[in-house]
């Protein structure tokens, strides 16, 4: 490019100076030609009018014996000295004498405009081709006077052989003179064009190098002129430029560590609705990577067909919009969309960009607490209930009848008992959820605590004609934990197995290592639990047979329980039943705790 430049001004420069040399030679050839030519007409001229003037005296004789040969010979010695064709003419055009006789000079010669014109008493001139020469001729003609006019005419023929030959020579030598000057400016011409290309030649490499990225490259440019000018201002645009893209760099990084870390999902959209940038969060919520969804239209993201309609209206209108809304892929969850325009300097919408929020465990949450509060209520309005009822009848007057009085009685103690029990339930699932209770992680032999804890319920599973398993090791296992807290556990899943095994099944309960972990199982061949209840086990007031669960003076809170214990000692629970066959639940304690836990 730069080479271009500096090849297109030299191009330029000896265009002109060709331009200007060629007007200049041809004009000087031209004038050279016209006053060489002036001369030698003037100079024919003259001779021939001086030998018209010679021949005028003799003319008035010419008819006496010798006169015609001493017209001859004077004509013939003046054509010999200016190597030139003398013709004398008389005024019917008919040659009298002629230095050189060929078919011509037997020819009439009024038809020569040189002879026209002498004819008419004036000086002929006229140059044309004759076959007697290779060059054109220069034909002169003059009325020749005697003492009553003219008595004949005087014409001079002189080629232009020595003309052209003296004109060939001159113009050569203008030609090389025209060259040599052609030449001798177009070397100052390349001094002139270097002189120009380099400094630009300069300042395009510093421009490359400052777009390609290396601000703090300068332009050096010596003198004051215009082009000291255009460094100077490079140079302060370089040094600008290098302190905004510092502080755009600086902006960027906060912009993106910002979304990056944002929980909320980001999109932002352009005026014709194209997805010009996407964050990770939102790459989860909607199982989309940013590869997939930029440049794209914002619809083809398949997200909703809602959320596409607001931002749609947002970019249309121009206002802001809110909005709660289902996502139905890669998971179901309930998003808060909050779109808002993006306005540029002039007051046009030039996007938007839409934030959402997660609200899926919100709604859950709340879900729950309100299905909490229905169940805590509906469960202890049961035994209120119960308690008030019969209370009531008793004050009716059911005291005096002995046997009712006291089956009454037991009725309520039973209710009692059983509001207890669940205000008990609730207290400690209160705790354990807020983490006010502090595990004691302590060493303990989960085998012993196994044994005394099955033996509690031996005489109950005797009683229901159920058959008690206890398989343990030989050897003590140790694990390191709040014992009280894993006895807690076993009662509520050995307690369950059997108030929910018909007689005649069975309850067992074993005991084994896995590597750092311990794996207590209590299995039972009772009822089974449908496969849509498994989900849903260990919620809060949630029962698979909610009469039973009734009449076994359960909670519903005992699974839950079980469930927050055993996350506070990083261990975990699997459930496999099937309906009519039973069911086990498999206890993974690690055997060895990170720290204690605290109440915050």
């Amino acid at each position: 490019m730069i080479r271009g430049i500096r090849w297109r001004i030299v191009l330029t420069y000896l265009v002109l100076i060709v331009l200007a040399l060629s007007i200049f030679g041809v004009y000087m050839l031209q004038f050279v030609e016209k006053v060489f030519m002036d001369n030698l007409q003037s100079q024919v001229k003259e001779e021939t009018t001086l030998l018209a003037t010679w021949v005028a005296p003799h003319l008035e004789t010419y008819d006496t014996p010798g006169q015609k040969e001493r017209v001859y010979d004077m004509i013939s010695r003046t054509g010999m000295a200016l190597a030139a064709r003398v013709t004398l003419i008389d005024l019917r055009g008919n040659v009298m004498l002629d230095t050189l006789s060929d078919n011509e000079s037997r020819q009439n010669q009024l038809d020569n405009p040189e002879v026209e014109a002498a004819t008419n008493g004036s000086v002929g001139l006229h140059i044309r081709k004759v076959p007697y020469s290779a060059y054109n001729v220069l034909h002169l003609a003059v009325p020749v006077y005697g003492e009553h006019g003219p008595v004949a005419i005087m014409r001079m023929g002189v080629p232009l052989k020595g003309a052209h030959e003296t004109l060939q020579a001159l113009w050569g030598r203008i030609g090389m003179s025209l060259l040599i000057v052609a030449i001798v400016a177009s070397l100052f011409g390349l001094r002139f064009a270097h002189g120009i290309a380099a400094p630009i030649e300069a300042i395009t490499r510093s421009t490359r190098k400052i777009a390609s990225g290396a601000f703090d490259e300068r332009i050096h440019q010596r003198g004051r002129d215009e082009l000291r000018v255009m460094a100077d201002s490079i140079n302060a645009m370089a040094s600008r430029l290098s302190e905004q893209i510092e502080d755009l760099t600086q902006e960027k990084g906060k912009f993106e560590g910002i979304l990056k870390h944002l929980v909320s999902g980001v999109i932002v959209v352009d005026r014709s609705g194209r997805v010009t940038l996407v964050n990770a969060a939102m790459e989860r919520m909607i199982g989309s990577t940013a590869e997939e969804l930029l440049q794209k239209w914002h619809w083809e993201g398949g997200y909703n067909f809602g959320l596409s309609a607001m931002i749609d209206e947002a970019i249309l209108v121009g206002t802001a919009q809110k909005k709660e809304i289902t996502l139905h892929k890669p998971v179901e969850r309930t998003v808060e969309v909050h779109i808002t325009p993006i306005f540029s300097n002039n007051g046009r919408i030039a996007g938007a960009i839409v934030l959402m929020h997660d609200v899926s465990e919100w709604r859950r949450l709340e879900r729950m607490r309100s299905e909490f509060v229905a169940n805590v209520s509906h469960e202890l309005r049961t035994p209120i209930t119960a308690v008030k009822g019969f209370s009531e009848t008793l004050l009716d007057g059911a005291l005096n009848d002995p046997e009712i009085t006291r089956q009454f009685l037991q009725i309520i103690h039973d209710e009692s008992e059983r509001l207890k029990r669940l205000v008990t339930d609730l207290l400690e699932l209160s705790k354990i959820e807020s983490r006010f209770i502090v595990f004691q992680h302590e060493p303990f032999d989960i085998v012993k605590l196994s044994q005394r804890t099955v033996e509690k319920y031996a005489h109950q599973a005797e009683g229901q004609g159920l058959t008690l398993h206890l398989d343990l090791p030989q050897e003590p296992v140790m694990l390191e934990g709040d014992a009280d807290r894993i006895a807690q556990v076993l009662i509520n899943l050995i307690g369950n197995a059997i108030a929910y095994t018909p007689s005649g099944g069975e309850v067992r309960v074993s005991v084994a290592e896995v590597e750092d972990e311990v794996v207590l199982t209590v299995q039972d061949t009772g009822i089974g639990i449908p496969a849509e209840d498994l989900p849903r086990l260990f919620e809060r007031f949630y029962r698979v047979d909610k009469a039973r669960a009734r009449r076994s003076g359960g909670t519903g809170l005992g699974l839950a329980i079980v469930k927050h214990i055993l996350e506070g000692h990083h261990g975990h629970v699997e459930v496999k039943s099937e309906v009519g066959k039973g069911s086990q639940f498999v206890i993974y304690l690690p055997k060895k705790q990170s720290g204690n836990e605290t109440a915050p």
